[in-house]
């Protein structure tokens, strides 16, 4: 009697459960974007250090970030570079100062016999 119980006590609760009408979400796909931004450091000899970093955006959200270093000398060409690194070398790379990196270089150079 106690099982008969049980089935009927289940079966009524089942029977009065509501289930939702399923819902269709509509096939969107996510926007990705990309953005770059740079950090330029001057050192005391001239030297410029550039990071590049690229961010991935999926819907406005960042799900990537990745960074590039590299130096670049004074005289070096920069005309593949961004325009604020051809800016700034423009303004800091004066003909002393190419010279003088230049000489503390050919000082430094090792020689070897």
């Amino acid at each position: 009697m106690l099982k008969r119980t049980i089935a009927i006590v289940v079966m009524l609760l089942m029977s009065t459960v509501a289930f939702a009408e399923p819902v269709v979400v509509e096939d969107v796909q996510p926007v990705y974007t990309e953005g770059e931004s740079y950090q330029i450091e001057v050192l005391a000899d001239g030297q410029m250090q550039v990071r590049k970093a690229t961010r991935v955006y999926r819907d406005g959200v960042e799900i990537s970030k990745t960074y590039h270093r590299h130096v670049l000398s004074p005289g070096a060409d920069v005309t593949e570079e961004v325009e604020r690194v051809q800016d700034i070398s423009e303004a800091v790379w004066t003909e002393d100062t190419i010279k003088e990196y230049k000489d503390k270089q050919k000082k430094n150079e090792l020689t070897i016999e």
